[in-house]
């Protein structure tokens, strides 16, 4: 439907001074009384010819001089109703589906039979004015065939993208007016959601009018049983073994009476590598989970904030949830849960060795270096010299230690009390580590000790130690003990380390859970991890590591890396370690489509951030599939923005730098996590404030349907207020390279004549 008048242009001559008209005035009669008066007696002994010529050419600048000062224009003017174009946006989002219309219509069903009664309205305007119908949902979208399903599936409503597009759109067309048929829910997200009453101001600007028609109630009890949980307020940073409050709003519609569970679920990240989510356990009950009991004036509240709390019993980057247990008859289930990730520190790690002097035992010592890490190491003797071992009993209560690691020294070496002491400490929760040697395992008698039951292998009087080189070969690289470098070059590293001198034959305990993680070339079990209780134990069959430290520049490095991971392991805080590359997200949970902030740095030995660092960034997305970031340096540190976060689930951010010489390789990694949200049907309730404050904001009016039927007939019979569109084209007479290539010509001939005629 289209249709529009032309009339011929009007043209008329305007000024606009350049400063007051007394001003210019008196500044233009300045000018000529200086030329008229003045300029005649310097060139009176020139013949009259050549005087009549030079004052002209004076004239002649100031008249161009007053042109400048007058900035003369011709504005030429057209009414001009040809291509002027009303919109009529009909929202066809999924919350328009909504039933809560005048005899269980939908949203959408109302929102078409009223154009459809508006039809013949929208015909007679069209003899002066296109009509153009479009589907309101993430884009505008004719429908096909000029008919309005009664279908509403589109996935969001982006009603300010639509609006701005259609602003830029005025800026070469003419928009009459815009309708909008819509609940006036704004549920868009990422880089469609766009503020709709900054839209809306773009168009007033333009004079662009918007009369919004609203449908649906606000009231979203009438839609049926909703529960849903949101802004989930736990610290970010808190620590082991302390209780952590949590608050968490409940919104609850439809379930007057009704008894809701809220629950609060924490990640088991035991042996789960980076990259991996870990299982979501219920907290035992208790505060940490909470019954809410809703009266009927609860449930028709805007919503209720619910105190529960929970105690971390792992340290590093965990995932907490709570959980609202669907009720009988709930059909949106996405909005039940909601999650976030928190750091749990713990303080220094106190680690005992005990072992024989050798290399290993000196080089082990090292890695008290570790600014989180103390190692108290003990020199053991064995055999006739045992009696001569002075222990402090101290080591040996539980609680003072959280770790321990037995070299190769025998089981008589400690005495049966000390061993079933260290059996009770690892009961409680320590970790246990044996390393391989002529000493250990069966070798030194530990099958006939309380450490048997934990350790995770077979020993016999029998068993046997190798003396050849035996290279290990990691069976789960992925495991955070055997990430020595970064995940692209793991691999690669462990490849080009020299082998072990000598390895205790491990047999893996047969009906454990125990489970290899590293062997050799022969697939004989070299490092065997298993949780065990509380306790979580290694059994490696190796004693020479010390070898690594010796290879070329970074094989100190990567002995240091591989017992640090060790100790954390042992100690669960395997996430929660010290490398000078550190990484952060913000926020750590998010609802689909936002935009995730990334930062990280390099620090040195004093925590000083450092400059000039290059950073690789790869963020892993739910589907497993890595995406590469492109980072921006940002004083001493470094960020990128990440904005594919349309797919509910984990997302973890890979970093890896150079270090400082001597630090190599460094990496770190941390995770986000995007909520199962939908914003379309978690609260599918009617906004029609947006839609009173979209008309007024741009200078339409808020109509009912009646009204809006009303309002088509006035147009149709007196026109749109709007429609006569003036045109108006400036053109300017003195602002352009001609004025001002004549004003130099003239001067230039003014003072080449004078120059002639030696007046220069």
């Amino acid at each position: 439907m289209a249709g529009g008048t032309y009339n011929l242009p009007d043209m008329k001559l305007s000024v606009e001074p350049i400063w007051p008209w007394p001003l210019v005035i008196l500044a233009c009669v300045a000018m000529v009384g200086v030329v008229c008066v003045g300029y005649p007696r310097q060139i009176r002994h020139l013949t009259h010819v050549w005087q009549r010529v030079l004052i002209a050419l004076r004239l002649l600048l100031v008249l161009i001089l007053t042109l400048w000062l007058l900035r003369p224009l011709i504005v030429i003017e057209t009414e001009n109703q040809s291509d002027a174009v009303l919109y009529v946006l009909v929202d066809s989002s999924r919350s328009m589906a909504t039933p809560d219309g005048p005899g269980g219509m939908t949203r959408r069903e109302s929102a078409v039979a009223l154009f459809q009664q508006a039809q013949p309205l929208l015909a007679d305007l069209g003899d002066s004015v296109e009509i153009r119908v479009r589907d309101l949902a993430e884009n505008l979208v004719p429908p096909e065939q000029d008919n309005l399903s009664q279908v509403a599936d589109g996935a969001m409503t982006a009603i300010g993208l639509n609006l701005e597009s259609l602003a830029r759109d005025a800026n070469r067309e003419k928009i009459a007016a815009i309708l909008l048929f819509s609940d006036g829910k704004q549920a868009a997200s990422g880089s469609k959601d766009v503020d709709a009453i900054q839209a809306a101001r773009l168009l007033a600007r333009q004079h662009r009018p918007i009369y919004t028609v609203p449908f649906g109630s606000s009231e979203v009890t009438a839609t049926g049983l909703d529960v849903s949980v949101s802004e989930l307020d736990v610290a970010r940073d808190v620590f082991i073994r302390n209780v952590v409050p949590i608050k968490v709003r409940l919104k609850a519609f439809g379930a007057d009476g009704r008894d809701i569970k809220l629950n609060v679920l924490v990640e088991d990240r035991s042996g789960v590598a980076a990259g991996t989510s870990g299982f979501m356990q219920a907290v035992p009950p208790g505060r940490d989970n909470v019954t809410v009991k809703l009266h009927r004036s609860q449930a028709a509240a805007e919503d209720l904030v619910v105190d529960l709390q929970f105690v971390p019993q792992q340290a590093g980057e965990i995932k907490v949830a709570v959980e609202a247990e669907p009720l009988d008859g709930e059909v949106r289930r996405t909005n039940n849960r909601v999650e976030s990730v928190i750091r749990v520190r713990a303080g220094g790690i106190r680690v005992a060795y005990f072992d024989r002097l050798r290399p290993e035992f000196k080089w082990l010592k090292r890695i008290n270096v570790s600014s989180r890490i103390q190692l108290d190491a003990k020199w053991l003797k064995s055999g006739e010299f045992s009696e001569q071992n002075r222990f402090d009993e101290t080591w040996f209560e539980p609680g003072n230690y959280d770790a321990f690691i037995i070299g190769d020294v025998p089981a008589e070496a400690f005495g049966d009390e000390r061993l079933r002491k260290l059996y009770v400490c690892c009961e409680q929760g320590a970790g246990l580590m044996m390393t391989g040697g002529v000493h250990s395992f069966g070798a030194g008698g530990y099958q006939r000790t309380p450490l048997a039951e934990l350790l995770p292998v077979s020993m016999s009087d029998t068993d046997q130690q190798l003396t050849g080189d035996v290279k290990m070969i990691p069976k789960r690289a992925a495991h955070s003990i055997l990430q020595i470098a970064s995940p692209d070059q793991n691999s690669a590293c462990w490849n080009d380390l020299p082998p072990l001198v000598g390895a205790s034959v491990l047999k893996e305990k047969s009906g454990s859970a125990a489970e290899v993680l590293a062997e050799s070339n022969t697939r004989m079990p070299l490092l065997i991890g298993q949780s065990t209780g509380r306790a979580r134990v290694l059994a490696f069959a190796g004693d020479t590591t010390w070898q690594w430290a010796m290879h070329a520049d970074w094989g100190e490095e990567v002995h240091q890396r591989f017992w640090r991971q060790v100790i954390f392991w042992l100690t669960k805080m395997e996430y929660d370690g010290e490398s000078p590359l550190w990484v952060a997200v913000e926020p750590r949970d998010l609802n689909p489509g936002r935009p995730a902030e990334l930062s990280f740095g390099v620090r040195d030995e004093n925590g000083l951030p450092l400059n000039g660092v290059s950073y690789t960034v790869k963020v892993q997305r739910p589907d497993g599939e890595n995406e590469d970031v492109t980072a921006r340096a940002i004083d001493a540190h470094a960020e990128a923005d990440y904005q594919n976060t349309s797919d509910p689930g984990d997302y973890w951010v890979h970093v890896s730098a150079e270090g400082k010489p001597g630090q190599g390789q460094l990496f770190a990694n941390t995770r986000f996590l995007v909520n199962a949200r939908d914003p379309e049907l978690d609260n599918p309730a009617a906004d029609p404030g947006l839609m009173r404050e979209l008309a007024h904001v741009s200078g339409g009016d808020f109509l009912t349907p009646d009204s809006m039927l009303e309002r088509l007939r006035k147009w149709s019979d007196q026109g749109l207020p709007s429609l006569q569109l003036k045109h108006s084209e400036r053109i300017n007479l003195w602002d352009n390279w001609i004025s001002l290539a004549l004003f130099v010509i003239v001067l230039a001939l003014e003072w080449f004549f004078r120059k002639k005629r030696g007046l220069v």
